[in-house]
């Protein structure tokens, strides 16, 4: 245990990835877009998973977006 160092890897992709699809179904606020972009970043960066990071990040915007005008299609028809 002495050399052992905590990794957060798995607990910052599961909290991103389940960002990315609570945005896409419009179950966070937009305002929280930001989460996967910067655990994307933290992922590029600091643990050198380009792909992942990389994906999470387009991915969360794209979800953002969808989920940004799916609420506003359901709030403007169904209403």
């Amino acid at each position: 245990m002495g050399n052992e160092q905590k990794d957060g890897k798995g607990i910052l992709l599961t909290i991103g990835w389940l960002s990315v699809i609570l945005l896409t179904f419009n179950l966070m606020p937009p305002m929280l877009l930001f989460f996967p972009i910067y655990i994307g970043v933290v992922i590029r960066r600091d643990y050198q998973r380009s792909k992942q990071g990389s994906a999470m990040i387009y991915l969360g915007i794209i979800g953002g977006i969808i989920g940004w005008l799916l609420g506003w299609y359901v709030s403007n028809n169904l209403m």
